[in-house]
């Protein structure tokens, strides 16, 4: 018996956090930040349906607690789509005042936090978790 318990707490820190283990401690009294750090480092397994959502925030779930939350899910979405390999070609020499060409790429800004990549004719723009995080436009000046 006192063999198989260290076997028991191992397995209870290893398994993937779920929505009533936030409840639990946010209910518990455990700081908001300190809980988004355990979002960030553990396994999770969060459903975030609007319903879950709703009842997690009528369980006193602080707002940046859910929003660990839904990044969590959409990096884990991004994780099982994500190509295995990235090959990169060279293309022909661009013309020194060649337009920049139109991107849009998604990127991993953490462990566990991604986000879009937009660029076009005098701007770039970077989402994360669909929210404006960086934006940057310019004119082109065409005086010598």
């Amino acid at each position: 018996m006192l063999f198989a318990l260290p076997a028991l707490a191992q397995n209870q820190t290893e398994r993937p956090l779920t929505n009533a283990d936030i409840v639990k401690m946010a209910n518990g009294g455990i700081p908001e930040d300190i809980i988004v750090r355990e979002i960030e480092v553990m396994g999770t397994n969060f459903v975030t349906t609007p319903d879950e959502l709703i009842s997690l925030k009528k369980h006193h779930v602080p707002d940046g607690v859910l929003a660990a939350m839904v990044d969590s899910q959409a990096g884990a979405r991004m994780r099982a789509t994500e190509p295995q390999a990235v090959f990169y070609a060279s293309g022909p020499a661009i013309p020194q005042h060649h337009p920049l060409p139109n991107v849009d790429a998604m990127m991993r800004l953490d462990s566990k936090t991604t986000g879009k990549l937009q660029m076009r004719k005098n701007e770039i723009k970077v989402e994360k978790a669909g929210v404006p995080f960086f934006e940057v436009k310019w004119k082109e000046n065409r005086e010598k």
